[in-house]
């Protein structure tokens, strides 16, 4: 007797193969998969708990958002029109410097139902404050049923790259200080609820960190045997500065404090070059490509093609949702094929394949729990989306590839299974109390903007 039998679903693993079995099954015990493959092959030989017909729906790895921003949340639309620096300096980070613990909490929680909801089921949350009170944050990943990895923020100078005011007075820390309470977040959490939640450091971006703070970073990465997630090359002013001020590159900058490797993530990494592309790719950097992000605030295109063919491991994530409004993985898939075929003027490549890998294995790396999730296939713990195509416009479906990376939206996502334990059914996420989040929510919105001084910028007039 198992747990559970999905059955009867167009599936595709992401395995070594690429396998896609157009009536497939999968078994399931104890949260990891037992066996996948054709469904008259597989579901006659267990006896299930739970079954969970398939038929028209799509079987695919979760989805891994590889950076996200679980305070930002409430700042949904809060100006759509303007461009990153700005927007940071006179929305985001004022309106976080004034954050108390349950304005973050009341985000962070909207955020998790979202990703939940549209298909995502890990996460890289990018930096942490100790005003957002991250030991609630933490508790409610765990409570959610989602895998993550959190990240404490470490900084020891209040600049960013060259702009000594940038970053908000309410989110300074100073170095001593953000280091111990990393440790102590990594100490407390990194494994907690059977691995599903692991706990990373974030430095600031390039101007936040001295050198020996970077260093320290690498150094204590390494002994705790967790992951590093920072802000990278997202700029212009990331390469102005790093040149100014130590006649290095972006790349070679993160080389010389010891910040490449399999267990880095770079979210953004849109300016950098040739050689630093090819030095990426010899130490395995992972990069976290933000297109929805990018594209809005006209910041550039990252050189994914390229960092893909040299070897970097190229995963995708939302950033903020107020520099893209959604947490919809499905849109940063599509949005990364449309943008770099007409950037390369290549009607063929990237492919829906591309795509696919990098919402799904290549984000397992990133976590670094491609041993565990990313594919389905026996022995990986049971991280399954549901994708019901019985809709217009997904109809008729030749290619369920082609459909999840062209077609198909988080709303079209049915049923999310995260370590084998069905987190929603049916649409009803079953960990969350979806209308209590959306009513905290809704109305704490107007609290964290009055309380950071800060007005919405509107479209039209509301009457």
């Amino acid at each position: 007797m198992i747990d559970t039998l999905i059955k009867n679903a167009m599936t595709i693993t992401v395995d070594d193969r690429r396998r896609v079995f157009m009536d497939g099954a999968i078994a399931i015990h104890e949260g990891r998969i037992v066996e996948v493959g054709p469904a008259d092959a597989v579901a006659g030989r267990y006896e299930a708990a739970t079954v969970i017909d398939g038929g028209g729906m799509i079987a695919m790895p979760g989805m891994v958002n590889c950076h996200f921003h679980l305070p930002q949340v409430l700042m949904r639309g809060v100006n759509d029109n303007t461009d990153a620096m700005h927007k940071l300096k006179h929305y985001i980070w004022p309106i976080q410097g004034h954050y108390d613990e349950e304005d973050a909490l009341i985000s962070a929680r909207l955020g998790l139902l979202e990703m939940i909801k549209s298909g995502t089921t890990a996460f890289i949350s990018t930096g942490l404050h100790p005003r957002y009170g991250i030991d609630a944050i933490a508790e409610a990943i765990i409570d959610s049923g989602m895998r993550a990895a959190i990240s404490k923020y470490v900084m020891d100078i209040s600049a960013y790259a060259l702009d000594a005011s940038a970053i908000h007075k309410g989110l300074w820390e100073t170095g001593a200080e953000s280091m111990q309470q990393a440790r102590a977040l990594i100490e407390k959490w990194h494994g907690a609820a059977n691995g599903r939640l692991q706990a990373w450091f974030s430095p600031r971006s390039v101007g936040g960190c001295s050198v020996e703070l970077l260093r320290e970073v690498s150094r204590l990465a390494a002994e705790y045997g967790v992951g590093i997630t920072a802000h990278w090359a997202e700029v212009q002013n990331n390469v102005d500065y790093t040149l100014e001020k130590y006649n290095m590159l972006p790349a070679a900058f993160a080389e010389s404090v010891g910040l490449l490797g399999p267990n880095v993530t770079f979210a953004h990494g849109i300016y950098f070059t040739d050689g630093e592309i090819d030095l990426l790719g010899q130490t395995r950097t992972n990069i976290c490509h933000c297109p929805v992000c990018n594209t809005k605030l006209a910041m550039g295109v990252a050189r994914v093609p390229q960092l893909l063919a040299k070897g970097a491991n190229v995963c995708l994530g939302n950033d903020g949702v107020p520099v893209n409004n959604t947490a919809d993985m499905f849109r940063e898939m599509r949005t990364a094929l449309l943008i770099h075929r007409n950037n390369d003027m290549n009607p063929e490549y990237p492919t829906a394949a591309e795509a696919i890998e990098m919402a799904t294995i290549n984000g397992a790396k990133a976590l670094m729990v491609a041993d565990r999730v990313g594919s389905l296939e026996a022995g990986k713990q049971a991280d399954i989306i549901l994708i019901d195509t019985r809709k217009p416009h997904l109809y008729p479906v030749y290619d369920p590839v082609s459909i999840v990376a062209w077609a198909a939206n988080g709303s079209d996502v049915d049923s999310v299974l995260i370590d084998g334990a069905v987190v929603m059914r049916d649409r009803t996420v079953l960990t969350m109390d979806e209308a209590k989040v959306l009513g905290e929510a809704q109305a704490r919105s107007h609290k964290i903007l009055d309380q950071a001084g800060v007005k919405p910028n509107l479209v039209w007039p509301l009457l």
